[in-house]
């Protein structure tokens, strides 16, 4: 519910990344402290405060903050069992009426806000002075303003939290601060109330699930079961089948539909990540005894300012999501993570109360930073929605600007779970973040989740919109939950998990796996890769509704390898003695953000055993041949003729062994758009990395005399053998074996 106000009504507005944000009061959240002014014990005494609202009508939501000697409730229109607490004005004439209680500081809503959330006014202000501000001239400031320091050097450095003498005050000064010509910027420290991420009714009985707010459960007749089970069954999704995977022994790894959808079990024959490589996630706090999940310890509690990030009971929404990122594999528990061997660094940023999340922007803002400062290469952070704030940008910049010593770290971020055409922030800094990725949520069919998508959970969509980077499973996923009673289901894991809550792990995973698989990676890379490597769902492009399509992480990790091959051999008997040798052609190619020249390729054959050489071929270019970024451009060896092992009559087999050395050059800038390349730093032998590329082997062992194998080999025309950019622009070398000569042209 958002205030509407008048047109002549006065505009009340806070200042976040350089704008006038408007607010307005709220007509969802109404502030309540108790009428105690010697109590001893704060916490006490807002609790007892909770209960007795919580009395007066069971069905209304009490957010207690002991800390501020507040309780705020939260307005229930539709549901409430008492008129007192059917509307803001009518609680606000209950609690005013009551001796033990009297009305709060003022409460506020963002307009348009893409989700649900009430910013609570408790007197603190995050500031930060400008470089090269004296001391006297901040002090005189302060002073005029009645301000008293509360803590300095937080949430980054150079800031402060300070407090105010009246809370109703707290907008008014925050904005004179921040209009000063002392400050880089002032904005209130909201306390914000939400819908926890971890909201959902994973079965009755539980107030709270997995990720998602669930209707009230109800019996349905089996006339509209049978009806919702038929329009399931007509539209099965399909899964990819893989070429090849990893062997994974986990029980719950047949039930993770995301992992298949997605290629991580293929894309783990190329790495299962490294344990060097940390992925923060930023959430309500982890179970950090869990037996499923790898931990780089100590966390960081920026709720409390200390090292143990454990999660409340209930508060299973970090636990979840950490699963979906590094749940260890074959090691006969639960299920997998996308990045098995990559470690999780626990961040707790917000506690659940209830049915909703309490948290602070100089929390999320001090989580975010010590989570970079502690040597994260990734931040996953599935929440989001509400106010903009400068802090918390301001910390999202500085784990793009200093991460991974300068590299950056990759950020996830979800769009939020409102079904809005609207990406919520954070998000929606996707387009202004290089490495800062919107993650919006798709099902088993491929599709958008919406409110009418087949997946059957009709009352959550992923919001989505132009800064939609790309999407992810984010419904039914099998993943961890705490340990025990304490979880949502009492089982260490959860079937059903669900929300961009779900999808966003699922893109730090793979972030994970790219790092672990090239950790000088700069962040905006690695979102690159994402995005080139994304399977396609929408419109060619960037659409609003999927971004750049689903994450595939077969694709991502192979198109980080600067050279690829095709290579195809083929036996031949020629003479009288029809002797054995092998056709083969093979192309070198670059599908990758990188600028490669190929310098060198060569190509043997052996015997049976590998003991002995037999053929060779070298291709020393000098200069090499450049191959241009993301553009597949290739060189091409057609129809070389090596001699192999035996005859068709005597017994033959053809062994082949080809490597090739290679220079490449990172690109100088981000991607701008699809198809469109990055800037290239300068070509030359100090930029460049020079490779040595791996031997790789095949070929076939051939048979014996008496039962020889067919082999339908390519005819063979001439002996030559041609090497060009496939383009067409490159140039030619043409090698005749028959007449011993070689045709250079060089265009």
């Amino acid at each position: 519910m958002t205030t509407q106000l008048a047109p002549d009504a006065p505009q009340t507005f806070y200042y976040a990344d350089g704008q006038r944000i408007p607010i307005a009061p709220s007509q969802t959240f109404i502030a309540v402290r108790p009428d105690r002014a010697s109590s001893m014990n704060a916490s006490t005494d807002v609790h007892q405060l909770a209960s007795n609202l919580v009395e007066n009508d069971p069905t209304s939501e009490v957010f207690e903050l002991p800390q501020y000697n507040l309780a705020v409730i939260r307005v229930n229109d539709s549901r409430s069992a008492s008129p007192a607490f059917a509307s803001a004005h009518s609680i606000a004439s209950f609690v005013t009426a009551q001796p033990e209680m009297t009305l709060g500081p003022s409460v506020y809503e963002v307009a348009n806000a893409g989700t649900e959330e009430g910013l609570v006014i408790v007197g603190e202000i995050l500031v930060k002075f400008k470089p090269g501000i004296a001391a006297a001239d901040r002090d005189r400031l302060f002073h005029e303003n009645h301000i008293t320091v509360l803590q300095a050097d937080y949430p980054e450095p150079d800031s402060y939290l300070v407090g105010v003498q009246n809370p109703e005050d707290t907008i008014t000064i925050a904005n004179t601060l921040h209009e000063s010509q002392l400050t880089e910027y002032a904005q209130p420290n909201f306390v914000r109330l939400t819908q926890r991420p971890s909201a959902r009714g994973f079965s009755s009985g539980l107030s709270n699930g997995a990720s998602v707010l669930a209707p009230p459960l109800k019996v349905e007749s089996q006339k509209t079961q049978a009806k919702a089970a038929t329009k399931r069954a007509k539209s099965s999704p399909t899964l990819d089948t893989p070429s090849l995977q990893a062997t994974i022994n986990d029980p719950g790894f047949s039930s993770q539909w995301g992992l298949q959808k997605i290629k991580a079990p293929d894309a783990w024959n190329i790495t299962m990540g490294s344990p060097n490589i940390t992925i923060a996630v930023i959430d309500e706090g982890c179970d950090l005894q869990h037996e499923d999940i790898e931990y780089k310890l100590p966390g960081y509690d920026a709720v409390t300012r200390s090292d143990n990030p454990s999660a409340q009971r209930r508060d299973g929404h970090g636990t979840s999501c950490a699963g979906v990122v590094a749940a260890k594999a074959n090691n006969g528990l639960g299920g997998a993570g996308v990045a098995p061997n990559c470690k999780i660094l626990p961040i707790r940023i917000a506690y659940g109360n209830g049915r909703g999340w309490v948290t602070s922007d100089a929390m999320i803002a001090d989580g975010i930073r010590t989570a970079v400062n502690r040597g994260a290469d990734v931040l996953s952070n599935s929440w989001g929605g509400g106010a903009p704030s400068t802090a918390i940008t301001s910390a999202f910049q500085y784990a793009q600007t200093n991460g991974r010593g300068g590299k950056g770290c990759a950020i996830a971020i979800a769009t939020a779970n409102s079904d809005l055409n609207q990406v919520a922030y954070p998000a929606n800094l996707s387009p202004t973040i290089p490495g800062l990725l919107a993650v919006g949520a798709s099902n088993e069919w491929d599709q958008r989740k919406s409110k009418s998508s087949l997946d059957g959970e009709n009352w959550w969509g992923s919001n989505y919109g132009p800064e939609v980077d790309v999407v992810a499973p984010g419904v039914h996923i099998y993943t961890t939950d705490i340990t025990g009673a304490a979880g949502y289901t009492g089982t260490n894991y959860i079937p059903n998990f669900n929300g961009t809550s779900s999808a966003t792990p699922h893109v730090a995973g793979l972030m994970g796996l790219i790092l672990s698989a090239d950790p000088n990676l700069r962040a905006w890379e690695v979102e690159d890769i994402i995005h080139l490597s994304a399977d396609e769902l929408g419109t060619a492009g960037r659409d609003p509704e999927y971004g750049y399509g689903r994450i595939n992480c077969l694709k991502a990790l192979e198109m980080m390898r600067p050279i690829w091959y095709d290579l195809n051999a083929q036996p031949e008997f020629i003479g009288a003695g029809r002797e054995c040798f092998m056709r083969v052609s093979f192309r070198i190619f670059n599908p990758s953000l990188n600028t490669v020249r190929l310098d060198s390729v060569t190509l043997t054959s052996h015997t049976d055993d590998w003991s002995t050489e037999i053929d060779r071929f070298e291709y020393r270019p000098n200069p090499g041949n450049m191959l241009d970024p993301m553009m597949n451009q290739d060189v091409k060896f057609n129809t070389l003729l090596l001699k192999a092992n035996g005859s068709e009559s005597q017994g033959w087999s053809y062994r082949w062994s080809i490597n090739w050395t290679y220079t490449f050059w990172r690109p100088g800038s981000a991607r701008t758009a699809m198809n469109v390349q990055p800037s290239q730093i300068a070509m030359n032998e100090a930029n460049g990395t020079k490779v040595n590329g791996q031997v790789i082997r095949g070929g076939n062992a051939g048979a014996g005399t008496k039962e020889a194998v067919n082999h339908t080999p390519t005819p063979v025309v001439n002996n030559q053998t041609e090497v060009t950019n496939s383009d067409g622009l490159g140039d030619t070398l043409t090698i005749d074996r028959q007449s011993k000569t070689i045709t250079i042209v060089i265009r």
